[in-house]
């Protein structure tokens, strides 16, 4: 229903701000949109008007309200025109405006394609490295072999985050860190920038519309690749940018919770996680912590159950950093989901929220 939605959004109004015909055009296209309305019925009606602002809503309702009876040949013409706009919509999606200039010419004549092209507001904002982020990580790797950190960091953040996070995960070290602050700092990227840079990785410039400069990156950005990312570039990560600029950790930690969180963690909240954690990710992820971090999860269980854990942890011997890192990740994310889930609460600061 999402793109039946948006289509007839555009079909309603698509252009009624553009010429000196204003106000014929937005009457015909507020008509036009009244009788869909009411042809789709009120079911899927409802779900449309949610999604148009308040002022096309109140003209469309009026003109709704005037029209008293709808033929059904007038009807039958704007459920094909809204057919064809969709079909239109698609294809300059699909392959550009010429595609679609084609395929509609073969299937409705020149003149009706243009028609139909001309009505178009082409906001299609063709997502930007489409064809290199369905690539796998391999093949990404390849790619970015040799290209700068900003590049890398402007890539990444145009892909979903749990991708970005494996491609970010197979970096050296030092570049990690780099393109880490990158993303973190990138904020607005202009089209003729991001342009350029896609150029450069997949020779296929699509063309990209929209608004002038559009959100990439910044702290949020940076926040979800460290959330699917792996403990050690976890670490890694925060670890460098604490060192460069405190400041900025501090707002990328504010956002995120990581195993060491685990003491400003409430005891209640504590022992609702040690309910879903195995005993053998517990021994993994204590190896080697402070004792302010094992000392909280030993007063939050029985007697036994504590003298049992430090048992298994003497018993496991010495085992690789690796089983360590990926049970603190394992727990850190158990965190994450009883706290989506509404079962804890981290209290990251004091602010308006909460009291002490």
């Amino acid at each position: 229903m999402s793109t039946e939605i948006t289509n007839v959004n555009a079909f309603d109004l698509s252009d009624i701000n553009e010429s000196d015909k204003k106000e014929k055009i937005e009457g015909e296209g507020l008509k036009k949109a009244a009788v869909l309305l009411m042809t789709l019925g009120p079911n899927v009606s409802s779900d449309i008007i949610k999604s148009l602002p308040d002022k096309q809503v109140q003209k469309i309702g009026l003109e709704i309200a005037n029209i008293s009876s709808i033929a059904s040949k007038e009807r039958r013409e704007i459920l094909k025109e809204f057919v064809e706009i969709n079909r239109a919509k698609d294809y300059v999606i699909e392959g550009g405006l010429e595609y679609a200039r084609e395929l509609l010419s073969n299937a409705l004549g020149n003149a009706k394609a243009n028609k139909l092209l001309e009505g178009i507001s082409i906001n299609t904002s063709t997502k930007p490295f489409k064809h290199i982020i369905k690539l796998d990580v391999k093949k990404i790797l390849e790619i970015l072999r040799d290209e700068s950190a900003q590049t890398i960091a402007v890539l990444l953040a145009h892909m979903e985050p749990e991708n970005g996070a494996e491609v970010l995960s197979y970096l050296d070290f030092d570049l990690q860190n780099e393109v880490a602050m990158r993303i973190s700092s990138m904020g607005s990227i202009s089209p003729e920038v991001i342009k350029v840079i896609e150029s450069s990785l997949e020779d296929k410039l699509h063309s990209i519309s929209g608004d002038d400069f559009k959100d990439y990156g910044g702290v949020s950005t940076l926040v979800q690749i460290l959330i699917n990312s792996d403990r050690k570039t976890e670490k890694n990560i925060l670890g460098t940018i604490e060192e460069q600029d405190p400041a900025l950790a501090a707002q990328i930690k504010s956002h995120i919770f990581v195993f060491e969180d685990i003491v400003k963690l409430d005891d209640i909240s504590i022992q609702k996680v040690l309910k879903e954690v195995t005993m053998k990710d517990l021994v993994y992820a204590l190896k080697g912590v402070d004792d302010e971090i094992s000392d909280a999860i030993y007063r939050n269980q029985s007697s036994r159950a504590a003298d049992a854990l430090k048992e298994e942890m003497e018993m496991v011997g010495v085992i690789k950093v690796t089983q360590v890192e990926a049970a603190q990740q394992k727990i850190a994310n158990i965190v994450r989901k009883l706290e989506r889930e509404g079962a804890i609460t981290i209290v990251r600061n004091f602010g308006g929220d909460f009291v002490e």
